[in-house]
């Protein structure tokens, strides 16, 4: 008997094995991937004054319609100072 007539069975036959751990999908659920809302006005800014930046980005938002619901999120995060980049020294060389 020939050697591939013996591996077509062990084969099928480990398939038949791993195919029962399969899971089945999931059923759809309503929701269960839906993408989230598109964003009407996003806008970031630095400044030190975060009070008077937020006033002016307020100015561009949309108007809101009265049959819908929004969320609004503010964050005010401080930066860390800018690093001082070293001016690189260009002198000549004595002897050039």
């Amino acid at each position: 008997m020939s050697c591939k007539a013996l591996i077509l069975p062990l084969l099928l036959g480990s398939l038949l094995v791993h195919a029962s751990d399969i899971q089945p999908p999931l059923p759809d659920r309503p929701g269960a991937h839906m993408p989230p809302p598109s964003v009407l006005y996003q806008a970031s800014k630095q400044s030190k004054d975060p009070q008077a930046t937020a006033q002016e980005l307020f100015k561009n938002i949309p108007a809101a319609e009265s049959d819908k619901r929004y969320e609004v999120m503010i964050s005010v995060r401080e930066l860390p100072p800018q690093a001082i980049r070293a001016q690189p020294t260009t002198a000549p060389l004595k002897g050039q």
